[in-house]
């Protein structure tokens, strides 16, 4: 029985950077027959006693963005061939963040893209950024690709690991890496040499061992900074995509900044898959 075709979602705000974005993620799900979604969120603030006319305001956006959709259908399905569908919806919410969560929690999705700008030092310091907004809610993969982006092949994929769950992440970085006969890169990365690091790299290289897929490697990297020593790494090894697993933040790891694949997010060097750790 062949495989279902994948749904993605791709994020769009009808700017060039999320039609980079969309391109990309067309050239490399195309060929696989994709269901895509062309999602926009139509945004609408107000006081509440001026209701009726922000109802009639809204109608008009959602109208407004069906009618741009529907050119830029068109205008994609004119320069990206292939047996993929792709439709658009407009939803209105309050932040794209939780249209996302609600609308993924509702429809079977495979992955969202959507493009990914670095921001700000004063952004990062109020949790801004819709990327990293989406990715802390999203409970699917995310694919955030930056403005320079173009899709070429996935040749290299880098896994940045922090060893928890290893036998299960490989488990499902294999497979998405098959469809592309990736290679995989697999990099831990710590301040500094202790005792436990080699126990720990000879149970990683025993399970790298037993795997069936072969295009995969691992390497332990000293860095006092985690996010430095992964961009340094991505730029030597000339990688195509970064993967990382992630979970859902609390208040304290997002006010002082904590997680790292945010942080990745923001830097933007290559496209970041991020797939939320159950």
């Amino acid at each position: 029985m062949p495989a279902k075709p994948p749904k993605i979602v791709l994020l769009t705000d009808f700017s060039p950077l999320s039609e980079v974005a969309i391109r990309f993620a067309l050239r490399m799900a195309a060929p696989l027959h994709a269901e895509f979604t062309l999602l926009n969120v139509v945004r609408l603030e107000g006081p509440a006693r001026s209701g009726m006319k922000l109802k009639q305001i809204e109608k008009m956006m959602l109208q407004a963005a069906e009618e741009e959709g529907v050119k830029m259908i068109k205008k994609l399905r004119a320069d990206v061939k292939g047996g993929y569908t792709l439709k658009f919806k407009a939803v209105q919410g309050h932040t794209v963040a939780q249209v996302i969560g609600q609308y993924t929690a509702k429809s079977p999705t495979n992955m969202v893209v959507m493009g990914s700008r670095g921001a700000s030092a004063l952004k990062k310091a109020r949790m801004g950024g819709t990327a990293v907004s989406v990715i802390d809610e999203c409970p699917v993969p995310v694919l955030a690709i930056p403005e320079q982006a173009q899709f070429k092949n996935l040749q290299k994929i880098v896994y940045a690991s922090d060893l928890q769950d290893v036998q299960k992440e490989l488990d499902i970085l294999t497979e998405f890496a098959a469809i592309y006969d990736s290679h995989i890169h697999m990099i831990h990365v710590i301040p500094a040499v202790d005792a436990s690091i080699e126990t720990e790299r000879r149970l990683v290289e025993a399970l790298i061992a037993k795997q069936m897929y072969k295009k995969l490697d691992f390497r332990i990297i000293t860095h006092e900074h985690i996010p430095t020593a992964i961009d340094k790494f991505i730029q030597d090894t000339k990688a195509d995509l970064l993967t990382t697993f992630t979970h859902h933040l609390n208040l304290f790891e997002k006010l002082f900044a904590l997680s790292v694949t945010r942080t990745l997010a923001y830097q933007g060097t290559i496209p970041l898959l991020a797939l939320k750790r159950k």
